[in-house]
C-alpha cells in the first residue's frame, strides 16, 4: 500500500511539473483578437483580374479595404531594417538568388515580387499604410538564440497606435518578447514538425511536445489545421481555454470545419471568407 501511495504522488508531481510546463498565459488582451480572420501574408492573389504578390503593399492595402487582420512575415535586411518577406532565399517570390538578410532594404525594394511592380517592403512602411485600421499579427522570422529580428521590433512598435499581436515558431524567440514586449499578447506557431524528415532532431520534438511554454507562456496558439488534436494542445485547451487560430485556411469549407473542430478564428488565403 505505501508503494501504491508512493507511486500516486510522483505520478501526481510529474503531471504538475508537465501543466506547469506547458501552461500558456492567461491574458484578456487576447479577446479582441481572437475572432478576427487574417489575411495570411496580405489579401494576395487574383482579384477581380488583378494580382497582388505575397507579403506585398498592394496585397496589404487590399485587406485592409477590405477588413481583414493581415497575417505578415518579418526580417532583417544587411542594414538592420525590419523587412516583410517570409521566405528564407529571395528566389521563389523575387525570382533572384541569396537570402533577403544579405540585401539592403533599399535593394529589397527594387526587387518585384512574382513580377509585379511591387518591391519587398519595410515594416515601416507597412505600419504607416495599415495605420491602425486592422488588426496585425506579425510572425519572427528567426532561427535559434540569434534575436536580432526580435530586438529591433520594440522600437519600431512603441509608437505605433494600431492593435498587433506577435507569433513564432520558436519559443525562445517568444521568451524575448515576454522580455521586451511583456504587454504585447504573443502566440505559438505549431505543427507536427518531425513529419518532415528535415525535423527529426531532438530539438525539434522538444518544441513539438510545447514543454517549452514555460519560457514563452503563450496568450494563444496558431496551429497547423489539421493538427488541432496533435497532444497536449486538447490538454492545454481544455484546462486552460487558450485562443487557437488555425492555418492555413484556403476555403469556405476548410473554415466552416476549422470552426467546428474548435479553432476561434483562421488565417486564410486563395479565398474571401465572410465577416463577422
Amino acid at each position: 500500500m505505501i508503494a501504491l501511495y508512493i507511486s500516486l504522488g510522483i505520478l501526481v508531481i510529474a503531471v504538475s511539473v508537465w501543466l506547469f510546463l506547458i501552461a500558456p498565459k492567461s491574458n484578456k488582451e487576447m479577446n479582441k483578437y481572437k475572432n478576427v480572420k487574417y489575411a495570411h501574408r496580405g489579401l494576395h492573389g487574383e482579384i477581380d483580374g488583378e494580382y497582388a504578390a505575397e507579403n506585398s503593399m498592394t496585397a496589404f492595402a487590399r485587406a485592409v479595404k477590405c477588413g481583414f487582420g493581415i497575417e505578415l512575415d518579418v526580417r532583417l535586411s544587411s542594414d538592420g531594417e525590419v523587412i516583410v518577406f517570409h521566405d528564407g532565399t529571395l528566389d521563389r517570390v523575387a525570382g533572384v538568388s541569396g537570402k533577403p538578410e544579405e540585401r539592403t532594404a533599399e535593394e529589397l525594394a527594387g526587387l518585384s515580387l512574382s513580377g509585379t511592380s511591387d518591391g519587398v517592403p519595410t515594416l515601416r512602411e507597412v505600419l504607416a499604410l495599415v495605420d491602425g485600421q486592422v488588426p496585425l499579427l506579425i510572425e519572427i522570422k528567426e532561427d535559434g538564440s540569434d534575436h536580432a529580428v526580435t530586438e529591433a521590433l520594440p522600437a519600431l512598435l512603441k509608437d505605433y497606435k494600431g492593435d498587433y499581436i506577435i507569433e513564432s515558431f520558436n519559443p525562445l524567440t517568444l521568451g524575448v518578447v515576454k522580455k521586451l514586449m511583456p504587454q504585447v499578447p504573443r502566440g505559438f506557431l505549431a505543427d507536427k514538425l518531425t513529419k518532415n524528415p528535415d525535423y527529426k532532431k531532438i530539438k525539434y520534438r522538444i518544441v513539438q511536445s510545447f514543454v517549452l511554454n514555460f519560457i514563452a507562456r503563450p496568450s494563444f496558439i496558431a496551429m497547423q489545421k489539421n493538427r488541432i488534436s496533435m497532444m497536449p494542445l486538447p490538454v492545454i485547451r481544455a484546462i486552460f481555454h487558450t485562443p487557437c487560430l488555425a492555418w492555413t485556411i484556403t476555403s469556405a469549407e476548410e473554415e466552416k470545419c476549422a470552426y467546428k473542430a474548435g479553432f476561434d478564428s483562421v488565417i486564410f488565403e486563395q479565398y474571401i471568407p465572410e465577416k463577422n
